[in-house]
């Protein structure tokens, strides 16, 4: 099977008989697609509710800069880790990178999310006064196919890769053949183990072992930049990498919850559970670079104040239902990307409270380099638990970090 850090990582010099992978030789790959912070959603600062699916990085970072505290600075933070990315997948191969198994889908989608909102003067919903911190997960249930040009770019990857790997490993035997020192050691080594009555264990036999592994690592390193054929190999399996972009088609399913604490007085021991809930994102992505998405999200927000029909306030337990669409387009060789979406929101428990809706344009500029630059307008929820402000204009600013693979 085609290993992933050979396939996706230019770790060409693979693991064997001679020599272990130099981390060094990895390169970034381009990986992240689109936001994806469940607990961004929680804390109402997204640029988007219904987020479209991606290869996640191994730690994303989410910064933005909203109306809602006439500041340039950013005024909210998410943060969310891929566990599996984040310890390295050893061993992972582009058979389980396109897996339909559930097992491999959620392990490779598994995120850790948490977010903090800043101060709010303008908020009806949060008291600038108190410290707001979400708690989320989000993973797949399906996934769509690697397209026909990625699965074609890790065909091309897998060549260039065995190519390089057979090269150098057939000229590094020679070497080694022709070394004296090398040949030396090896001498050693046989002669230990006669002594020995062949104990693996014996300290001075471990010793000559790893010389012979640092001898092997030096040879081996001066081989990838000495040799032309391996060199340029090398250079063409690096730029190709450096240039894949991980695309799947095809009908996909997502879930994603939690929760927020509130720390009243941004007193720790003084915390309560501001909103929870948890919602499925679907649909479909296509080649001709439109993405049709749908949601449904449940929210509970506990002891909320509202009025009722005398405009008496009260206050009470509320649960939403939200159900909604979004339209993306983005042209295959583009960098930009256009997106609408619209979610109407209905109450459950609570004939007092009107339902109401969210419309919100997004334009996506993706910077290269795991960077993706956001800008959000539209209307915001209102008139469900709050009543105030509901224009929504954000520029939001995402890093992924964690992509050599």
């Amino acid at each position: 099977m085609k290993k992933i850090y050979t396939l996706l990582s230019c770790c060409i010099l693979i693991n064997t008989a001679f020599s272990q992978v130099d981390d060094s030789a990895k390169v970034k790959l381009d990986l992240l697609r689109a936001p994806s912070s469940p607990a961004a959603n929680l804390l109402g600062f997204a640029t988007s509710d219904i987020e479209k699916p991606t290869d996640v990085s191994a730690f994303m970072a989410s910064l933005q800069s909203a109306t809602n505290n006439n500041s340039i600075l950013p005024s909210n933070y998410a943060v969310d880790l891929a566990p599996f990315w984040l310890f390295r997948a050893k061993g992972l191969t582009t058979d389980k990178m396109d897996s339909k198994k559930f097992g491999d889908v959620f392990k490779q989608t598994f995120i850790f999310s948490t977010a903090v909102r800043g101060a709010d003067s303008t908020s009806k919903e949060y008291n600038p006064a108190n410290f707001y911190n979400s708690f989320g997960i989000k993973f797949s249930i399906k996934r769509g196919t690697f397209s026909r040009q990625t699965a074609e770019t890790l065909d091309t990857i897998s060549l260039l890769s065995t190519q390089v790997a057979a090269d150098v490993n057939e000229t590094l035997k020679s070497v080694l053949d022709s070394n004296a020192a090398y040949q030396s050691l090896a001498e050693a080594r046989r002669n230990k183990i006669r002594e020995n009555g062949a104990n693996m264990n014996d300290p001075e036999l471990l010793a000559i072992n790893k010389k012979m592994e640092a001898l092997q690592e030096e040879l081996r390193n001066g081989i990838v930049t000495q040799k032309e054929s391996v060199y340029s190999r090398l250079a063409l399996l690096k730029t190709k990498a450096e240039a894949f972009r991980i695309e799947r088609f095809g009908f996909f399913i997502d879930f994603a919850g939690g929760a927020t604490l509130e720390y009243v007085d941004k007193i720790f021991s003084q915390s309560n559970i501001h909103n929870a809930g948890a919602w499925l994102t679907f649909g479909g992505n296509y080649e001709s670079g439109w993405t049709i998405l749908g949601i449904t999200r449940y929210l509970f927000n506990p002891k909320k104040i509202f009025a009722d029909a005398a405009g008496v306030l009260k206050t009470g337990d509320i649960s939403t239902f939200d159900a909604g669409a979004r339209v993306i387009y983005n042209h295959p060789k583009s960098k930009f990307a256009l997106s609408g979406e619209g979610i109407y929101r209905s109450v459950l428990n609570n004939d007092l409270v009107d339902p109401s809706w969210r419309v919100v344009m997004n334009a996506e500029y993706d910077l290269g380099n795991n960077q993706r630059l956001t800008f959000a307008f539209g209307r915001h929820f209102s008139g469900t638990v709050t009543k105030g402000g509901n224009v929504i204009a954000a520029l939001n600013f995402l890093k992924g970090f964690g992509n050599r693979r």
